[in-house]
């Protein structure tokens, strides 16, 4: 496995989660604890995120395939990003 590309993080969005959840969860209060299902580095983050109960000083990262593309339709410009993951435990896509 080439560790050089296809991991990828973001510090605003929970890429952990999907959109319908990122979307529907009003009541995320700071960071807490992330889905570790997609977390590639969860091994290595776990004792200081068990200890302190929060993310806020790791950065999970996910591997997968991220796409970013501009398309235009009916003479409106618009950004479309495709975000695939895979699972840590689960092999294939």
């Amino acid at each position: 496995m080439d560790l050089t590309k296809d991991f990828f993080y973001s510090y605003s969005y929970n890429i952990m989660l999907s959109l319908q959840k990122n979307l529907s969860d009003h009541n995320f209060k700071g960071q807490s604890l992330y889905e570790t299902l997609f977390v590639w580095n969860e091994f290595l983050t776990r004792g200081i995120r068990n200890n302190l109960q929060n993310t806020s000083w790791t950065v999970a990262l996910v591997y997968g395939f991220f796409k970013q593309v501009k398309l235009s339709t009916a003479g409106r410009e618009f950004d479309f990003i495709l975000i695939a993951r895979r699972s840590r435990h689960y092999a294939g896509t």
